[in-house]
């Protein structure tokens, strides 16, 4: 019996040459049997979209929430219409052409796949697979990785659907890719980090936050994150408490002359070194 493959995306008002990029990259896979869900925050000339990319098969979910809980609502849908795999995708970024054909066999061996990200601006590409710096192609991710850091979006990841239950979110999360594969990492088996396709992931001023540098102006808004996200998941393993503590410490203190995350080389999301 042939999976069911879903590619999952939120859009809002936004650039609609971003759009463009985006379905033009969908439109150019491989793999070509696939559905696009599209939870859609207040974009207006979807109708547009749909009509212009009549061989995708888009699925439209009109839908308007804090972006945690449009999240939420789209991952809820796909495991209730019974997709074996979800593979996500910012809609402001777009993807190698090989990108779902590759996430689909690494997920026949692995229950989680995390791709390669290249990080582009309005001038093009000036990181070609950033994370490869750190990190070697085929390496096992496992939970301790992403206790204190994060390499896992929903622009760069894929799952199968038989290791995630229906989701609730809490409506103040910010970094909800954090969140949501810190508790697959829990139970899941499996983890396979690949750079054999990649995303491209745009750096402009509407990031949560960008990748690859970490300054002081920025240091409070990775606070704000990191309890959050310890906060939360103090509710699934105690020893966040700890890391909760350590973040509530230096956030009082305001001393962030020793993080060796300032002068760190390809930082992750979050990353915060003493």
């Amino acid at each position: 019996m042939r999976q069911k493959i879903a590619f999952l995306t939120t859009i809002f008002p936004m650039n609609d040459d971003f759009l463009t990029d985006f379905f033009n990259s969908l439109e150019e896979q491989t793999f070509k049997k696939f559905d696009i869900i599209v939870v859609n925050d207040g974009y207006e000339q979807f109708d547009t979209i749909k009509k212009r990319y009549i061989h995708l098969n888009i699925i439209e979910l009109p839908y308007k929430n804090t972006p945690s809980k449009n999240r939420e609502y789209g991952i809820n849908y796909v495991k209730k219409m019974g997709y074996d795999i979800v593979i996500f995708g910012d809609s402001d970024d777009y993807f190698e052409n090989n990108r779902i054909e590759k996430s689909i066999e690494l997920l026949r061996g692995h229950d989680i796949v995390v791709n390669d990200l290249s990080l582009f601006n309005s001038n093009g590409i000036y990181n070609h697979k950033y994370l490869s710096n750190r990190i070697k192609n085929h390496t096992i991710i496992d939970f301790d990785f992403i206790l204190e850091k994060n390499i896992f979006g929903l622009s760069n990841t894929a799952i199968r659907l038989n290791l995630l239950d229906s989701v609730d979110f809490d409506p103040s999360l910010i970094a909800v890719d954090w969140y949501l594969f810190s508790l697959l990492l829990l139970k899941a088996k499996h983890t396979i980090f690949t750079n054999e396709t990649q995303t491209f992931y745009r750096q402009y001023s509407d990031n949560t936050i960008g990748m690859g540098e970490i300054t002081l102006e920025n240091i409070q808004n990775i606070l704000k994150v990191k309890k959050t996200h310890y906060a939360l998941m103090q509710k699934h393993l105690p020893y966040y408490e700890e890391l909760y503590n350590n973040v509530i410490e230096l956030d009082n203190t305001k001393d962030f002359s020793n993080l060796s995350t300032l002068t760190m080389q390809y930082p992750f999301w979050w990353e915060l070194n003493t």
